[in-house]
């Protein structure tokens, strides 16, 4: 659809008592334009998979973002707070609602959700704040799981799975695996798992933690947060591929004109990868009651000996 026939539709349906109109039936996602119950210009995008929360995908002073349930369907929407800017909105609608045209749900959803972040840095105009050291080394860990895969399946298959910062259940989702990425500090003996679902699937993955400790700039092999931005950047083979990383990086709050990510030091000190299987011990969605809707828990690292196995 041509943006001037999206633009007809779209100004058709405030004329009509029809409140939403379906944008194009053919996308994998439920994409609707129309007003709520505000009478606020909105686009709606039904059937998700998952909400999300407020920290997750942020409004602007511009555009509000909903994350809510509906007939039991995870929906999110988009509504225009400020009349004034009704053609970047339009503009901004048309965006996301083309940036769905993708193979599956999934696909066109993370697709929706990194056009928004590109929006986003638009209208905010502000940059995101410095992520905690806590953050950095978690993004260091994904980073160098991402580089690990991209040598074992090609950067394009590797930058297509990593959907960490979409905040989803796992962190990398392969079409017949996934893996999970877990910093923490050498001393520590337990990882923390943020939900039952994270290690909950239906196939066997893998739990990946890499021990990373801060360290002093003299220390041998000590890098910062922006070497290993820069070393994935390096990984990539074409400007898609470098597009979507930038994107992904973008969604995650790195930004390279943050100083802290080039002064602060780490040191990797281990890799150590573990097979989750039906016998790994986690938490699973059908052996936890219904009436628990979220948990966060630790693992031992000692206790999962048995499961660890070589990465290569």
């Amino acid at each position: 659809m041509d943006f001037k026939t999206f633009m007809a539709r779209i100004t058709s349906v405030e004329k009509s008592p029809q409140k939403y109109f379906i944008v194009d039936p053919d996308l994998p996602l439920s994409v609707y334009f129309g007003l709520d119950n505000l009478s606020r210009p909105t686009l709606l995008i039904e059937d998700i998979g998952k909400t999300f929360s407020v920290s997750d995908i942020p409004s602007t002073a511009q555009i509000h973002v909903r994350s809510f349930m509906n007939n039991s369907k995870a929906c999110l929407s988009f509504s225009l707070l400020s009349p004034g800017r009704r053609d970047v909105f339009n503009t901004l609608c048309y965006d996301l609602f083309e940036s769905t045209r993708k193979e599956t749900r999934d696909l066109a959803l993370m697709s929706l959700l990194l056009r928004f972040s590109a929006w986003l840095a638009l209208l905010k105009g502000t940059r995101p704040g410095v992520m905690s050291l806590q953050e950095q080394r978690g993004l260091a860990a994904e980073l160098m799981a991402l580089v690990y895969f991209a040598e074992k399946k090609g950067f394009g298959a590797a930058i297509d799975a990593w959907v960490g910062p979409f905040k989803l259940d796992k962190d990398f989702e392969f079409f017949d695996h996934w893996a999970e990425i877990k910093s923490c500090k050498v001393s520590s003996t337990t990882v923390s798992i943020s939900s039952i679902e994270q290690l909950d699937a239906t196939m066997d993955g893998r739990l990946i933690v890499y021990r990373i400790d801060q360290a002093p700039e003299n220390k041998e092999d000590a890098y910062s947060l922006k070497d290993v931005v820069d070393k994935a950047r390096n990984a990539a083979t074409n400007v898609a591929e470098r597009t979507l990383l930038e994107n992904k990086l973008l969604l995650s709050k790195y930004v390279d004109t943050e100083t802290e990510y080039q002064k602060k030091k780490f040191k990797t000190y281990s890799r150590d990868f573990y097979r989750v299987d039906s016998q790994f011990p986690c938490l699973r969605r059908d052996g936890v009651n219904p009436a628990i809707t979220a948990c966060q828990y630790s693992i031992s690292l000692p206790a999962i000996e048995a499961f660890k196995e070589d990465g290569q």
